[in-house]
């Protein structure tokens, strides 16, 4: 998945201007990338289907599972 702009809306503080900071904005911007439709296409395709049911078409669940696994393997 591609990022195509970051808003912060609280930078209040050293810790927003941490090391420890950017290290985590950064292992969250990887771990967004790292989300892709249909698994293992390498991209995010979204395929828009009114009426869809359960398990066809996007959806939530293949963003998160893929964004928290990432997360996961770094500990």
């Amino acid at each position: 998945m591609k990022i195509v702009a970051v808003h912060t809306l609280i930078s209040i503080g050293s810790y927003a201007k941490s090391r420890q900071w950017r290290q985590t904005r950064d292992e969250i911007h990887k771990a967004v990338r790292s989300c892709e439709w249909p698994p293992g296409s390498g991209s995010f395709t979204i395929y828009p289907e009114s009426g869809k049911r359960r398990g066809e078409g996007n959806g939530v669940r293949p963003i998160r599972d893929r964004f928290v696994a990432h997360l996961k393997s770094l500990g």
